[in-house]
């Protein structure tokens, strides 16, 4: 009678041949969750832009977009300034986006840490938000916010 099954040799074969896979795997793996967390910050922030952009033109006045904390990377809020006193009040919030993943940072060219559609859905001024992350020598993401309202992201180098 035949009995079915492994040896303890072919066990111990398999196993050593998946451990030398996931060894090999395992850093290119770590690079591509990397860049997809960059590439999904720079998606969120271009969503927010857009809504940002979208509600103006649909309420037909200001709408403002800016910074929760001293930094983009700390979240992002979009507020109609009900008061007209320049600040974000209690009660005037219309959305909240998340802060990114640590490590995460992001750069102004101009130093705008806010911005105010109008109901044209242009914005106040342009600027280049650069997204990059702890990585030295990656590519990171620019979202650059054009006078018209229209923003694009592409691909930049970081330092």
């Amino acid at each position: 009678m035949k009995k079915s099954g492994f040896t303890i040799t072919e066990m111990l074969v398999t196993l050593s041949i998946l451990a030398i896979l996931l060894a090999i795997a395992g850093p290119s793996f770590k690079e591509f969750m990397s860049s997809s967390n960059m590439v999904s910050n720079a998606n969120g922030m271009i969503g927010a832009f857009n809504y940002t952009r979208m509600e103006a033109i649909k309420r037909g006045g200001r709408v403002n977009i800016g910074q929760v904390g001293s930094d983009w990377t700390d979240g992002i809020v979009v507020w109609v300034d009900g008061d007209s006193d320049g600040s974000l009040d209690a009660g005037e919030e219309l959305r909240l986006w998340p802060a990114f993943d640590s490590g995460s940072t992001v750069n102004s060219a101009n130093g705008n840490s806010s911005f105010s559609f109008s109901a044209m859905g242009e914005v106040n001024n342009d600027d280049q938000l650069i997204i990059c992350d702890d990585r030295t020598g990656e590519e990171g993401m620019q979202v650059s916010i054009l006078i018209s309202g229209a923003v694009i992201a592409e691909k930049v180098n970081c330092a």
